[in-house]
């Protein structure tokens, strides 16, 4: 009861937690709340992810080349491995909560999903991102060129040139990958845990 009424009550403490309450609704998060913009670029992220993935299967097609097409695959099954936990994550992320504890427990929990699964991509990415370097550079070589994969395999430019390119490149990557992930989330997650914060010093008062 007295739950209840603290949560009727409740005056939100920062722009974030503005206009948490609609009234004569169901308490009902709005659209500007950390939790819904994580959930809409976790929708644009699922989308971006299986159209790249299916690029990469068209590229196999067309390019059944073995270096090509083990680079792709790999890179096709690390999408799918990231893309299935955030289709989870956006089915999970509710915008009508029934309580001050409701909304907190929810915060939390996909403030640490989203954080552990951000951290596991970029782990993942590191044991990835060689080899879909190595399959970008044989590709681009097969089709700048014309040779085949054993041609270009016995031209000393190009073998020597592979592990400078993945030693460039997947630091690049790796670097590119943890600034997206930032942009996309970082900065609502940060806003999230300011949120988590306000509502646990309102619940020990209360």
């Amino acid at each position: 009861m007295n739950e209840n009424k603290n949560w009727q009550n409740w005056q939100p403490v920062d722009k974030d937690l503005e206009g948490l309450l609609r009234p004569g609704f169901a308490n009902k998060l709005q659209a500007h709340h950390p939790l819904m913009k994580l959930k809409r670029n976790l929708l644009i992220n699922i989308i971006w992810s299986v159209v790249i993935t299916l690029i990469y299967v068209l590229l196999i097609i067309f390019f059944p080349v073995w270096p090509v097409w083990l680079a792709l695959a790999i890179t096709s099954l690390f999408n799918i491995a990231t893309v299935w936990p955030a289709i989870g994550f956006y089915r999970e992320i509710q915008p009508e909560v029934s309580s001050s504890q409701g909304l907190l427990q929810q915060m939390k929990v996909q403030h640490d999903a989203i954080s552990a699964w951000g951290k596991l991509q970029l782990r993942l990415a590191l044991f990835v991102y060689p080899v879909a370097t190595a399959g970008g550079y044989f590709l681009g070589g097969i089709l700048g060129s014309g040779r085949t994969v054993d041609e270009l395999l016995t031209q000393k430019l190009f073998v020597w040139v592979l592990p400078i390119a993945i030693i460039v490149l997947v630091p690049l990557s790796y670097l590119l990958a943890k600034w997206m992930f930032r942009k996309s989330f970082g900065r609502h997650l940060n806003a999230l845990q300011n949120n988590i914060r306000s509502l646990e010093a309102l619940d020990k008062e209360n």
